[in-house]
């Protein structure tokens, strides 16, 4: 059984369940409830992205699929200046003044569901933003047949979805509705770990600065 596209996802989802009236609600709730699950959870490489992004007003629209800032900064003349997030309520302190200037400062508020960044001070001139980000991983779709996550963790989609179409459907035996469950959190667990061995491997994380180090007395050991 092939679970590279999102066709052959739906069919092997209803194999296991043994139903092949389930076209909708397998597409439209057991694998976007999943969906929502893994990008709610998980943190990894595959969901990273940088993006440069235009400052020339007190607010911007953050990007597709945002789902939290990794760093941020403008680059300015070759030099690299950090914002620093602080709440919505500090930056009113800040803006108390209306003051302009190169951006020291961002927040991030929503107004109906809409997200955006508030700098501060107010750019006086367009500046360049580089923002490096968690991206939400792309839904599948008739459309958007394939992903990171099917390519990789198929897993993770097919026991999600089977765990989530346990609440949905009666007659279920709860033990394989558990057995589901455990195969569900062993994928995602799996998939947090190979991240996290693909981006440390076996050395322990040593915190280093930009300073260069003599390592002279070690060389001559």
């Amino acid at each position: 059984m092939a679970l590279s596209t999102y066709a052959e996802l739906k069919t092997g989802i209803a194999n296991w369940l043994n139903r092949s009236d389930l076209t909708d609600e397998i597409a439209d709730d057991f694998i976007k409830l999943t969906e929502a699950d893994f990008n709610a959870k998980l943190r990894i490489r595959a969901m990273e992205q940088i993006d440069s992004i235009t400052i020339d007003s007190e607010t911007e629209s953050v990007p597709t699929g945002f789902i939290g800032v990794r760093s941020f900064y403008i680059l300015s003349s070759s030099v690299k200046y950090p914002l620093e997030y602080i709440t919505p309520a500090n930056m009113f302190e800040i803006r108390g003044g209306s003051r302009t200037g190169k951006p020291r400062a961002y927040t991030i508020e929503s107004d109906d569901e809409t997200e955006t960044f508030r700098f501060g001070p107010s750019p006086d001139t367009s500046y360049t933003g580089y923002l490096s980000y968690y991206k939400a991983i792309s839904a599948l779709s008739s459309s958007n047949t394939s992903n990171w996550m099917l390519a990789n963790h198929p897993a993770v989609y097919l026991y999600g979805s089977l765990y989530h179409a346990t609440n949905f459907l009666g007659g279920i035996d709860q033990q394989q509705a558990q057995n589901w469950l455990m195969m569900y959190s062993t994928a995602m667990e799996r998939c947090e770990n190979n991240d996290k061995q693909d981006s440390y491997g076996g050395a322990p994380v040593v915190q280093r600065t930009d300073v260069q180090t003599d390592l002279s007395f070690y060389r001559n050991r």
